[in-house]
């Protein structure tokens, strides 16, 4: 993996009393997202401070992508237990659930939709899913090209020419913050924050959505993987690192997997991987674990190990036998 070349400038980073006063308010919320008061308050307090003033104007933007991804790393530890594959994407506690996308489009929406949807009522899905399970999405921004969670579908429309449009309300955000966005382009199924254990579903070629620090912003875009290096991993997690090429802008970095969300299409290849690792253990468990298979191992190293015992001490005894006759054994021919 090649050195990437340089944006121009340093990643943006929160200071860490920023950081410790934002986790205060996540804890108070209890893991939900603040009001979008709270969080253009939070950019303009952080702007205004000692340290900041007058070189770095934090966005709104920024403070909520942090409060976004505290939120998924707390609930992938919750909601996950390791080495066991959970493909139901992460419940929101903030949205009811309601119809699928397909539903939504095809059907007057007399009110506005919450973008939390039970899969089963999904048209065309074609796969099965879990009655208490949900499917959520994330829109791609016209203003800034970066992807965000939908809050919620408020209306729809369709075009003289090409596809349809739903009017989406991005989750953390207000009216003014409002987009019609191509349902075909610009909305698609919500990608998956990646579990230490699931760096393996991540290979080069993928398209995922990268979080990208840059000098004035930090946001998710589309990314697709150039190469992955593999490390051994420890007590901090996974230790892999991926060289990834954004699509907006052709520039490319290395990153975490923390920084990476992996495209819902990945989910067999941790199916298969785990399907691969019962089977395995199940082998081993009945060749190792079962007592009569054991004991039958046992028998037969015995008895040919008796057998080759007897046939030494029968050479031996015809040895003896013939120096003392001073005969010579008659050769065998096969």
């Amino acid at each position: 993996m090649g050195r990437p070349p340089s944006n121009g400038g340093p990643s943006f980073r929160f200071m860490q009393n920023e950081v410790t006063e934002m986790e205060a308010i996540l804890q108070e919320h209890n893991n939900t997202m603040p009001a979008r008061e709270v969080l253009v308050s939070l950019a303009e307090k952080f702007s205004e401070s000692p340290d900041r003033k007058g070189n770095i104007q934090v966005q709104m933007k920024q403070v909520w992508n942090w409060f976004q991804n505290r939120r998924y790393a707390i609930r992938a530890k919750s909601n996950k237990t390791p080495m066991k594959l959970n493909i139901t994407p992460m419940p929101r506690d903030d949205l009811a659930a309601a119809r699928g996308l397909s539903q939504q489009v095809a059907a007057p929406i007399p009110v506005a939709v919450p973008a939390t949807t039970p899969a089963s009522s999904v048209a065309g899905a074609g796969r099965a899913t879990s009655e208490n399970s949900y499917m959520e999405f994330e829109a791609k921004s016209a203003r800034d090209g970066a992807w965000y969670d939908v809050g919620t579908f408020l209306s729809h429309r369709y075009l003289d020419k090409g596809d349809p449009e739903v009017l989406v309300r991005f989750a953390g955000f207000g009216p003014d913050e409002d987009e019609w966005l191509n349902v075909c382009r610009q909305v698609r199924q919500r990608s998956l924050p990646c579990e230490a254990s699931e760096c393996v579903a991540v290979l080069p070629g993928d398209l995922i959505l990268c979080f990208q620090e840059g000098k004035d912003q930090a946001l998710y875009f589309d990314a697709h993987v150039l190469d992955a290096q593999r490390r051994r991993h420890d007590v901090r997690g996974c230790r892999c690192r991926f060289l990834v090429r954004y699509d907006h802008d052709q520039s490319e970095e290395i990153v975490p997997l923390r920084k990476i969300c992996r495209r819902p299409e990945t989910d067999y290849r941790l199916l298969q991987l785990h399907a691969a690792n019962d089977s395995a253990a199940n082998d081993q468990k009945e060749t190792s674990g079962d007592p009569s298979t054991a004991n039958a191992q046992r028998v037969a190293a015995s008895a040919l190990e008796t057998t080759q015992q007897q046939q030494h001490n029968s050479d031996v005894a015809m040895a003896v036998l013939a120096s003392q006759a001073n005969v010579s054994q008659p050769v065998k021919t096969l």
